[in-house]
């Protein structure tokens, strides 16, 4: 497997600038590539296992560092869920641009959002892959930063906070949901999620149409993505088997008499 790093030209609500992606291309490739987002305040970094292993099984990933966001490698500023959608939407043409035939988008927490309503508003990507989010999280962030129960990273972040971003997607994603209809949409919960809870997870798989699937895996919501590695991998072999292999010659044996 070969790993690339890609600066893509974007233009973002509020600036212009580049983004930093890494592209990890497939073994034995299936033609089937995944544009991955990370969540609030970290970077591509946190799914570097998720994207490797993919790629290792033959699904090309194209993961990107969100603007703003201090960890990563895209530098500019966060200023509103446009800028997510359209750093999504760059790497998705870019990887059209390099051949991508049938894309998903996928991510994590923050990112999570990001694939479904970047899937909902473009009706030709294949399906998506929303890990660690769930539906009424503006209420649910809110509490705990009143409470002080966990440190919201927003000092990571040159922009929003992740409480500002959840109010805005949140209407987005209902929306979201709807054009996903007919479209494949995987839901993973984590079992030891602070942030996240199974039951909001399921709260948005339930508004979301067919075909669908959720599952749960072991992890809290940090590790979230790279302990979903298996039931992502799984959920896309399912519609995408490798195909056998054309036989290859031996020549001693499958030379003419």
């Amino acid at each position: 497997m070969n790993v690339i790093l890609h600066r893509i030209p974007v233009t973002l609500s509020s600036s212009k600038g580049e983004l930093a992606v890494l592209e990890y291309e497939a073994r034995r490739a299936r033609d089937v590539t995944l544009v991955v987002g990370h969540g609030y305040s970290s970077s591509k970094q946190n799914l570097d296992g998720l994207s490797a292993f993919l790629a290792s099984h033959g699904f090309s990933v194209y993961s990107l560092d969100f603007p703003g966001h201090k960890l990563g490698a895209s530098g500019g500023r966060l200023g509103s869920v446009e800028d997510l959608l359209d750093a999504t939407a760059a790497v998705v043409a870019f990887a059209r641009e390099r051949g991508a035939t049938s894309v998903y988008t996928a991510g994590h927490s923050m990112g999570a959002a990001t694939a479904l309503c970047a899937a909902g508003r473009d009706s030709s990507v294949a399906g998506a892959v929303s890990i660690a989010t769930g539906h009424g999280r503006p209420a649910v962030l809110n509490m705990l930063a009143a409470r002080g129960v966990v440190d919201l990273r927003s000092s990571y972040v040159d922009g929003l906070t992740l409480q500002q971003l959840a109010q805005e997607w949140e209407p987005l994603l209902d929306d979201a949901l709807i054009r996903l209809a007919g479209r494949p949409v995987l839901f993973v919960a984590a079992d030891r999620d602070g942030m996240v809870s199974r039951a909001s997870v399921e709260e948005l798989y339930h508004r979301a149409s067919e075909p669908k699937t959720i599952v749960t895996v072991a992890s809290d919501h940090t590790f979230a993505g790279d302990n979903s590695r298996s039931a992502v991998l799984q959920w896309l072999t399912a519609m995408h088997p490798r195909r056998a292999a054309d036989p290859v010659e031996t020549p001693l044996v499958d030379a003419p008499l």
